[in-house]
């Protein structure tokens, strides 16, 4: 949840029927489904990433080029990347209360969630087990 500065609330305003009077709230966190909300959230994770620790640096620009919406993509080079990989994007996106929570990879790994099976990926079949990208088409629903 982002929130939104005081001054600004104002623009996100509305009105509440009540028996005597109509009441009027003002939101504090920036709204779903509002047409600035995607904006505000990369504008925000980008500014996270940027001005992260040093010692981050390596993994905030993997993680800064890995983004759509709230789906993080990203790999690594080897298995014994995965932990510290990780461990240091959790860490850098809890400094903005981000929680990065799920981990799919096509490798057993102590963090990794799913490692198995098939997965979605921005819309797109990912199988584990054999490392393939698939995309599904229903041909009848298309006649």
């Amino acid at each position: 949840m982002l929130s939104v500065a005081p001054k600004d609330r104002d623009y996100l305003r509305f009105y509440f029927p009540g028996n005597e009077k109509q009441l009027v709230y003002r939101h504090c966190q920036v709204v779903f489904g509002v047409s600035s909300s995607p904006y505000l959230l990369n504008a925000s994770i980008m500014h996270l990433l940027e001005n992260c620790s040093p010692e981050y640096k390596e993994v905030a620009q993997k993680i800064k080029s890995s983004f759509y919406l709230d789906n993080c993509v990203a790999g690594v080079f080897s298995v014994d990347e995965i932990e510290i990989f990780i461990e240091k994007a959790k860490l850098i996106m809890s400094k903005g209360c981000f929680n990065l929570r799920t981990f799919e990879s096509n490798v057993a790994s102590r963090s990794v969630d799913k490692y198995s099976g098939e997965t979605f990926i921005l819309g797109i079949i990912w199988d584990l087990d054999n490392d393939v990208l698939k995309c599904c088409t229903n041909f009848e629903s298309l006649t």
